[in-house]
């Protein structure tokens, strides 16, 4: 078996989250680095990422461009044709 590049990491985190932490990892059986991984994994490379389409749209947003823009929430609906 070939063994993957790994990288340590050190983070200060607030005491009561450590025991909390670590309390969990005592409950569930496991280590605190097994949920630590277990979360990086599922956030990292999670399917719920946005899509290109997405991406362009928050770029859109965050520039301030094809904003709808209403006076109230029937002016918005009526512009939305809902």
């Amino acid at each position: 078996m070939v063994a993957k590049h790994q990288s340590r990491m050190t983070i200060d985190i607030p005491e009561e989250d450590h025991k909390r932490l670590k309390a969990l990892a005592a409950l569930r059986g496991e280590s605190m680095r097994t949920i630590i991984l277990s979360w990086i994994q599922e956030n990292l490379y999670s399917a719920n990422s946005p899509n290109a389409a997405t991406l362009r749209a928050i770029e859109k947003v965050e520039k301030g461009e094809d904003l709808v823009r209403s006076n109230d929430l029937d002016d918005l609906f009526d512009k939305l044709g809902l």
